[in-house]
């Protein structure tokens, strides 16, 4: 609610800007009946000019009526001359003219009505007596008199208005908005509900439909909703220049008995001042009897103001000897403070002394400990470096052990082999054996799967390591069964410290050239700078413990 308030204040803050749109729709207006030539466009443009004026200037309104009303009968319409009669008697109630009112509807002749003009007949009656009884007040024989005509009168309306008609639901809602109501009376309120939810609220339709859902909940006991749909017809009312405005007028008394006065008494001043400018007599009389309230109010509050005042100065009195009392202690506590505080200006002297001398100290430890902390670091950073070189050195030398021995087995092998063929007298076979390089390509094979082998036993993400330096496109791949490849392999020995490419060559049996061309094309594949990848190289892997 407070939102929607806010929002309420928003727009009459502007009702300003709504006041120059306004006007500026009438003087377009003015000025196009000044250059109507026929009486009908001058008819009109009077409809017209009466819907900008009716509830925002009812003199300025009732000249157009009474030109219309002329116009009808120079045209011989004596159904728009009834339509006008109407609207003039609308004019004058709004006005609290309620005597000319009544005078004005013996006027209408109903049998020259047609039936939307029967519907606004009985609405105008029926917006005389409810006037009538705000104006009559205390005389109750009266009261229930208007009251009982103005209910016979809207059950005669609801034979003559239909679904399509603009007030339609807000008419209903006005049949059935006693508690508790009919199931007819709840879908009335479901759907008046829906179409004030679905408005933009800047129309006197709007205004109408959320005053008359206020209504029924007012008569539910629910003054929240109440409360909300006053509050929207008020904005409507205000963005559509209403100086009628019935709706602003029960939500500040609302808020007066809700003890909102500040926010009331603005609600209640821009009413006395639409009602002043329309001029509405009935609304005039009715917004003073709520604004005697709000200053009656605001009295009693500017009373206990001046009541808590008078106590407060009576408190502050007191307080200011206490204040004095205490002003005269502390200004000899002061000369205490200052003694006390040359002392200690000396003492902080020698302190600070003291405390320069154990900074420099500290100072002076502070830069030993870090080069202690770096002499650890590289001292740590080189015991790394030798346990994985003796993990490494362990490791290979088994492995060249074992090739050894397995080499010196298959060169006995081959030997007593040969011996064999030499006493069988087989010299072709010998020939055959030592000529061809299946013996060569075979061993080399082996010899590649055991390094490969005990390479990654050491260092058994190499693989993954030396793939997340390449970019994600240029990823190697190995072919099922492969441990690794030429490419793998010989940044596996670049791993080991062998940076020599005649040396990596002489290792795989390659030439030095076919080396240095695949380090080359393995550096353009780099997802990091060429010159740091061989120094990444060093660091891939992590040993195998």
């Amino acid at each position: 609610m407070s939102l929607l308030l806010a929002r309420l204040d928003s727009v009459l803050a502007n009702s300003g800007k709504y006041v120059l749109e306004k006007e500026e729709r009438i003087e377009e207006l003015q000025g196009k009946r000044a250059s109507a030539l026929k009486l009908e466009d001058k008819l009109w443009i009077n409809k017209m000019l009466y819907d900008e004026y009716f509830v925002y200037n009812a003199d300025s309104a009732m000249a157009y009526v009474d030109d219309n009303i002329e116009i009808a009968g120079l045209l011989g319409r004596k159904d728009k001359k009834q339509e006008w009669i109407l609207n003039k008697v609308f004019l004058l109630t709004a006005q609290g003219l309620l005597h000319e009112a009544e005078k004005e509807l013996q006027h209408v002749d109903m049998a020259s009505l047609g039936e939307e003009t029967i519907f606004q007949y009985y609405d105008t009656k029926i917006y005389l007596y409810s006037h009538l009884v705000q104006f009559i007040g205390s005389r109750l024989e009266l009261v229930n008199s208007y009251h009982t005509l103005e209910t016979e009168l809207k059950h005669e309306a609801k034979h003559h208005i239909t679904p399509e008609h603009p007030s339609y639901y807000s008419f209903c809602a006005s049949l059935h908005k006693e508690y508790p109501r009919s199931a007819e009376g709840d879908s009335i309120k479901a759907k008046l509900k829906e179409i004030v939810d679905k408005s933009l609220l800047a129309t006197r339709t709007d205004a109408i439909n959320a005053y008359a859902l206020a209504v029924m909940y007012y008569n539910e006991g629910d003054e929240y909703n109440y409360e909300k749909y006053l509050a929207c017809s008020a904005i409507a009312d205000i963005k559509n220049c209403n100086r009628d405005i019935a709706s602003l007028e029960e939500l500040s008394n609302m808020l007066y008995l809700q003890g909102d006065i500040d926010r009331g008494y603005v609600y209640i001043s821009h009413c006395l001042k639409a009602a002043l400018l329309y001029p509405n007599r009935v609304r005039v009389i009715n917004i003073s009897a709520v604004m005697d309230k709000l200053q009656h109010a605001y009295s009693q509050r500017n009373e206990m103001q001046e009541g808590k005042l008078r106590k407060s100065l009576r408190i502050v009195s007191i307080l200011s000897v206490v204040l004095f009392v205490s002003v005269l202690f502390i200004c000899l506590q002061f000369g205490k403070l200052s003694r006390s505080r040359k002392k200690l200006d000396e003492a902080n002297r020698l302190l600070n002394l003291h405390v320069g001398e154990l900074s420099d100290a500290h100072r002076m430890l502070a830069d030993v400990n870090k080069e202690l902390s770096e002499i650890n670091e590289r001292l740590k950073e080189s015991n790394n470096r030798l346990l994985e070189s003796n993990y490494v050195k362990e490791e290979y030398i088994g492995y060249v052990f074992s090739l050894c021995s397995n080499y010196i087995t298959k060169l006995e092998e081959y030997r007593k082999n040969i011996g064999r063929k030499l006493k069988a007298g087989q010299i072709d076979d010998i020939k055959s054996l030592v000529s061809g390089n299946t013996i060569v390509q075979g061993e080399l094979k082996e010899f590649y799967h055991s390094f490969d082998a005990i390479f990654l036993h050491v260092y058994p993400d190499f693989v993954e390591d030396f793939n997340s330096l390449l970019r994600d496109e240029e990823r190697i791949v190995l072919k099922e069964g492969e441990l690794l490849n030429t490419e793998l392999r010989i940044y596996a020995l670049v791993r080991l410290g062998i940076n020599d490419s005649v040396k990596i060559a002489e290792f795989l049996h390659c030439s030095p050239q076919t080396v240095y061309n695949n380090r080359l094309k393995t550096r353009n594949k780099a997802a990091i700078p060429k010159d740091e990848f061989a120094e990444r190289v060093h660091l891939l892997g992590k040993m195998q413990k």
